[in-house]
Protein backbone atom coordinates (compact mmCIF):
# COMPACT_ATOMS: atom_id res chain seq x y z
CA UNK A 1 0.00 0.00 0.00
CA UNK A 2 2.70 2.28 0.93
CA UNK A 3 4.35 1.99 -2.99
CA UNK A 4 1.28 2.78 -4.58
CA UNK A 5 0.98 6.17 -2.32
CA UNK A 6 4.88 6.42 -3.09
CA UNK A 7 3.94 6.03 -6.98
CA UNK A 8 0.87 8.77 -6.91
CA UNK A 9 3.24 11.37 -5.08
CA UNK A 10 6.22 10.77 -6.84
CA UNK A 11 3.86 11.59 -10.57
CA UNK A 12 2.33 14.35 -9.00
CA UNK A 13 5.55 16.11 -8.07
CA UNK A 14 7.14 15.20 -11.60
CA UNK A 15 3.96 16.15 -13.53
CA UNK A 16 4.42 19.63 -11.47
CA UNK A 17 8.19 19.56 -12.39
CA UNK A 18 8.91 18.50 -15.64
CA UNK A 19 5.49 18.61 -17.27
CA UNK A 20 2.46 16.41 -17.54
CA UNK A 21 4.29 13.93 -20.40
CA UNK A 22 6.79 12.54 -17.67
CA UNK A 23 4.01 12.57 -14.97
CA UNK A 24 2.25 10.60 -17.06
CA UNK A 25 4.57 7.94 -17.62
CA UNK A 26 4.93 7.45 -13.93
CA UNK A 27 1.18 7.43 -13.28
CA UNK A 28 0.27 5.04 -16.23
CA UNK A 29 2.30 2.38 -14.51
CA UNK A 30 0.49 -0.41 -13.15
CA UNK A 31 0.79 0.92 -9.51
CA UNK A 32 -2.58 0.07 -8.00
CA UNK A 33 -3.33 -2.76 -10.70
CA UNK A 34 -0.19 -4.46 -9.98
CA UNK A 35 -0.59 -4.59 -6.11
CA UNK A 36 -4.54 -5.50 -6.65
CA UNK A 37 -3.49 -8.55 -9.06
CA UNK A 38 -0.67 -9.75 -6.24
CA UNK A 39 -3.25 -9.95 -3.26
CA UNK A 40 -5.41 -11.67 -5.72
CA UNK A 41 -2.85 -14.01 -6.90
CA UNK A 42 -2.11 -15.07 -3.05
CA UNK A 43 -5.83 -15.52 -2.11
CA UNK A 44 -6.85 -17.29 -5.32
CA UNK A 45 -5.40 -20.16 -7.80
CA UNK A 46 -4.20 -18.61 -10.99
CA UNK A 47 -6.84 -19.86 -13.17
CA UNK A 48 -9.37 -17.27 -11.29
CA UNK A 49 -6.80 -14.69 -12.39
CA UNK A 50 -6.98 -15.91 -16.18
CA UNK A 51 -10.56 -15.10 -15.95
CA UNK A 52 -10.14 -11.63 -14.40
CA UNK A 53 -7.55 -10.68 -16.49
CA UNK A 54 -10.13 -10.79 -19.50
CA UNK A 55 -12.50 -8.10 -17.71
CA UNK A 56 -9.17 -6.24 -16.85
CA UNK A 57 -8.80 -6.17 -20.49
CA UNK A 58 -12.41 -4.94 -20.92
CA UNK A 59 -12.68 -2.43 -18.12
CA UNK A 60 -8.95 -0.87 -19.44
CA UNK A 61 -9.91 -0.83 -22.84
CA UNK A 62 -12.96 2.34 -21.63
CA UNK A 63 -10.35 3.94 -19.27
CA UNK A 64 -9.63 6.41 -22.61
CA UNK A 65 -13.66 7.41 -21.70
CA UNK A 66 -13.20 8.18 -18.47
CA UNK A 67 -9.97 10.44 -19.65
CA UNK A 68 -11.85 12.03 -22.08
CA UNK A 69 -15.07 12.82 -20.42
CA UNK A 70 -12.74 14.62 -17.18
CA UNK A 71 -10.80 16.73 -20.22
CA UNK A 72 -13.95 18.10 -21.79
CA UNK A 73 -14.97 18.90 -18.53
CA UNK A 74 -11.74 20.48 -17.11
CA UNK A 75 -11.39 22.88 -20.16
CA UNK A 76 -14.83 23.97 -19.84
CA UNK A 77 -13.86 24.95 -16.04
CA UNK A 78 -15.86 22.65 -13.71
CA UNK A 79 -14.19 21.62 -10.58
CA UNK A 80 -12.41 18.22 -9.67
CA UNK A 81 -15.78 16.79 -7.85
CA UNK A 82 -18.07 17.35 -10.47
CA UNK A 83 -15.53 16.07 -12.77
CA UNK A 84 -14.58 12.93 -11.31
CA UNK A 85 -18.19 11.92 -10.54
CA UNK A 86 -19.39 12.51 -14.63
CA UNK A 87 -16.43 10.67 -15.73
CA UNK A 88 -16.50 8.07 -13.39
CA UNK A 89 -20.28 7.37 -13.53
CA UNK A 90 -20.10 7.69 -17.81
CA UNK A 91 -17.27 5.20 -17.58
CA UNK A 92 -18.66 2.75 -15.09
CA UNK A 93 -21.72 2.25 -17.12
CA UNK A 94 -19.52 2.07 -20.11
CA UNK A 95 -17.47 -0.35 -18.59
CA UNK A 96 -20.49 -2.46 -17.40
CA UNK A 97 -22.06 -2.89 -20.86
CA UNK A 98 -18.31 -3.90 -22.38
CA UNK A 99 -18.65 -6.43 -19.06
CA UNK A 100 -21.87 -7.86 -20.73
CA UNK A 101 -20.08 -8.81 -23.86
CA UNK A 102 -18.59 -12.95 -23.42
CA UNK A 103 -14.86 -11.65 -24.38
CA UNK A 104 -12.06 -13.97 -24.92
CA UNK A 105 -9.19 -12.11 -23.78
CA UNK A 106 -7.62 -11.96 -27.85
CA UNK A 107 -11.10 -10.59 -28.49
CA UNK A 108 -10.59 -8.07 -25.60
CA UNK A 109 -7.72 -6.79 -26.37
CA UNK A 110 -8.73 -6.20 -30.92
CA UNK A 111 -11.41 -4.53 -28.89
CA UNK A 112 -9.43 -2.07 -26.75
CA UNK A 113 -6.29 -1.00 -29.45
CA UNK A 114 -8.83 0.79 -31.84
CA UNK A 115 -10.25 2.38 -28.92
CA UNK A 116 -6.74 3.67 -27.51
CA UNK A 117 -5.70 4.71 -31.23
CA UNK A 118 -8.85 7.01 -31.49
CA UNK A 119 -8.01 8.30 -27.72
CA UNK A 120 -4.47 9.35 -28.61
CA UNK A 121 -5.51 10.74 -31.98
CA UNK A 122 -8.50 13.03 -30.04
CA UNK A 123 -6.65 13.39 -26.76
CA UNK A 124 -3.85 15.61 -28.52
CA UNK A 125 -5.72 18.71 -28.36
CA UNK A 126 -5.59 18.28 -24.60
CA UNK A 127 -2.11 17.74 -24.24
CA UNK A 128 -0.69 21.15 -25.27
CA UNK A 129 -2.01 22.97 -21.89
CA UNK A 130 0.00 25.09 -19.48
CA UNK A 131 0.17 24.10 -15.92
CA UNK A 132 -0.65 27.04 -13.01
CA UNK A 133 2.31 27.78 -10.47
CA UNK A 134 1.15 25.27 -7.84
CA UNK A 135 0.29 26.23 -4.51
CA UNK A 136 2.53 24.73 -1.26
CA UNK A 137 1.85 21.56 -0.45
CA UNK A 138 0.22 20.28 2.66
CA UNK A 139 -0.18 16.87 4.58
CA UNK A 140 -3.73 16.77 3.52
CA UNK A 141 -2.31 16.43 -0.60
CA UNK A 142 -0.33 13.51 1.11
CA UNK A 143 -3.12 11.87 3.09
CA UNK A 144 -5.63 12.19 0.38
CA UNK A 145 -3.84 10.20 -1.93
CA UNK A 146 -2.41 7.43 0.70
CA UNK A 147 -5.74 7.47 1.74
CA UNK A 148 -7.91 6.96 -1.11
CA UNK A 149 -5.32 4.58 -2.89
CA UNK A 150 -5.47 2.17 0.12
CA UNK A 151 -9.22 2.08 0.91
CA UNK A 152 -10.01 1.46 -2.70
CA UNK A 153 -7.36 -1.53 -3.09
CA UNK A 154 -7.93 -3.03 0.25
CA UNK A 155 -11.60 -2.54 -0.13
CA UNK A 156 -11.27 -4.84 -3.52
CA UNK A 157 -9.13 -7.37 -1.99
CA UNK A 158 -11.10 -7.97 0.80
CA UNK A 159 -14.30 -8.10 -1.24
CA UNK A 160 -12.98 -10.45 -4.22
CA UNK A 161 -14.05 -14.02 -2.56
CA UNK A 162 -17.37 -12.59 -2.25
CA UNK A 163 -17.71 -10.63 -6.34
CA UNK A 164 -18.26 -11.98 -9.71
CA UNK A 165 -14.98 -12.66 -11.59
CA UNK A 166 -15.95 -9.75 -14.29
CA UNK A 167 -16.80 -7.56 -11.37
CA UNK A 168 -13.50 -7.67 -9.82
CA UNK A 169 -11.83 -7.55 -13.18
CA UNK A 170 -13.61 -3.82 -13.37
CA UNK A 171 -12.36 -2.93 -10.13
CA UNK A 172 -8.75 -3.93 -10.98
CA UNK A 173 -8.43 -1.48 -13.75
CA UNK A 174 -10.43 1.29 -12.04
CA UNK A 175 -9.17 4.72 -12.71
CA UNK A 176 -7.94 4.99 -8.84
CA UNK A 177 -4.50 7.12 -9.39
CA UNK A 178 -6.09 8.85 -11.43
CA UNK A 179 -9.02 9.99 -9.81
CA UNK A 180 -7.06 10.94 -6.76
CA UNK A 181 -4.88 12.99 -8.97
CA UNK A 182 -7.44 14.87 -10.23
CA UNK A 183 -8.76 15.39 -6.80
CA UNK A 184 -4.62 16.53 -5.82
CA UNK A 185 -3.41 18.42 -9.04
CA UNK A 186 -6.96 20.43 -10.43
CA UNK A 187 -6.95 23.07 -8.02
CA UNK A 188 -2.87 23.21 -8.22
CA UNK A 189 -2.03 23.36 -11.68
CA UNK A 190 -5.68 24.04 -13.00
CA UNK A 191 -7.84 21.39 -14.43
CA UNK A 192 -6.55 21.53 -18.37
CA UNK A 193 -2.65 20.85 -17.15
CA UNK A 194 -4.20 18.09 -15.28
CA UNK A 195 -6.34 16.56 -18.34
CA UNK A 196 -2.95 16.94 -20.17
CA UNK A 197 -1.40 14.38 -17.83
CA UNK A 198 -4.33 12.37 -18.11
CA UNK A 199 -4.55 12.48 -21.80
CA UNK A 200 -0.58 11.49 -22.06
CA UNK A 201 -1.14 8.24 -19.86
CA UNK A 202 -3.79 6.88 -22.66
CA UNK A 203 -0.56 6.23 -24.44
CA UNK A 204 1.17 5.00 -21.79
CA UNK A 205 -1.97 2.81 -20.95
CA UNK A 206 -0.82 0.89 -23.63
CA UNK A 207 1.87 -0.72 -22.01
CA UNK A 208 -1.08 -1.86 -19.64
CA UNK A 209 -3.18 -3.64 -22.29
CA UNK A 210 -0.08 -5.46 -23.63
CA UNK A 211 0.76 -6.42 -19.71
CA UNK A 212 -2.74 -7.47 -18.57
CA UNK A 213 -2.82 -9.89 -21.89
CA UNK A 214 0.36 -11.03 -21.12
CA UNK A 215 -0.76 -11.94 -18.09
CA UNK A 216 -3.83 -13.87 -19.14
CA UNK A 217 -2.05 -15.73 -21.13
CA UNK A 218 0.84 -16.97 -18.93
CA UNK A 219 -0.61 -17.03 -15.61
CA UNK A 220 -1.14 -20.66 -15.36
CA UNK A 221 1.36 -21.91 -17.46
CA UNK A 222 4.13 -19.70 -15.98
CA UNK A 223 2.54 -19.30 -12.59
CA UNK A 224 2.28 -15.63 -11.08
CA UNK A 225 5.69 -14.85 -10.00
CA UNK A 226 6.90 -15.08 -13.35
CA UNK A 227 3.50 -14.08 -15.08
CA UNK A 228 3.37 -11.17 -13.03
CA UNK A 229 7.22 -9.72 -13.29
CA UNK A 230 6.95 -10.47 -16.88
CA UNK A 231 3.55 -7.83 -16.94
CA UNK A 232 5.57 -5.71 -15.22
CA UNK A 233 8.51 -5.60 -17.26
CA UNK A 234 6.26 -5.19 -20.43
CA UNK A 235 4.18 -2.07 -19.08
CA UNK A 236 7.88 -0.48 -17.80
CA UNK A 237 9.65 -1.24 -21.02
CA UNK A 238 6.46 -0.08 -22.97
CA UNK A 239 6.83 3.82 -20.74
CA UNK A 240 10.91 4.02 -21.47
CA UNK A 241 10.49 2.82 -24.93
CA UNK A 242 7.84 6.37 -25.26
CA UNK A 243 10.21 8.41 -23.32
CA UNK A 244 13.37 7.60 -25.80
CA UNK A 245 11.32 8.36 -28.76
CA UNK A 246 9.85 11.72 -27.13
CA UNK A 247 14.04 12.59 -26.45
CA UNK A 248 14.72 11.29 -29.68
CA UNK A 249 11.72 13.52 -31.59
CA UNK A 250 13.32 16.88 -29.33
CA UNK A 251 16.52 16.48 -30.31
CA UNK A 252 15.83 16.11 -33.76
CA UNK A 253 13.80 18.82 -33.47
CA UNK A 254 16.59 20.81 -31.79
CA UNK A 255 18.88 19.98 -34.68
CA UNK A 256 16.41 20.75 -37.60
CA UNK A 257 15.53 24.38 -35.62
CA UNK A 258 19.48 24.92 -35.49
CA UNK A 259 20.37 23.71 -39.32
CA UNK A 260 17.48 26.36 -40.86
CA UNK A 261 18.92 29.61 -38.42
CA UNK A 262 22.42 28.95 -40.01
CA UNK A 263 21.13 28.28 -43.20
CA UNK A 264 19.33 31.61 -42.75
CA UNK A 265 22.64 33.23 -41.22
CA UNK A 266 24.25 31.91 -44.84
Amino acid sequence: MAAVAVFIIIGALISERAGPFFGAMVTSLPVYTGPLYLFLAIDHPPEFLAQVTVGSLGSCAVIPVFVIVYALMARAGWGALPSILVAFTVWMAVAAAVQMNDWSLIEALLFALPVYAISILFGRSFTRATALKPSGRSWRDLLLRVLLVTCVVGAVSAMSPFMPVKLTGILSIMPTVMMSLILVLHGRIGGPATAALLTHSITGMVGMLLAVTLVGLTIVSWGPVASLSAGLATSVSWNLMLIAARHSYAVFSRRALRDRRSDRGR
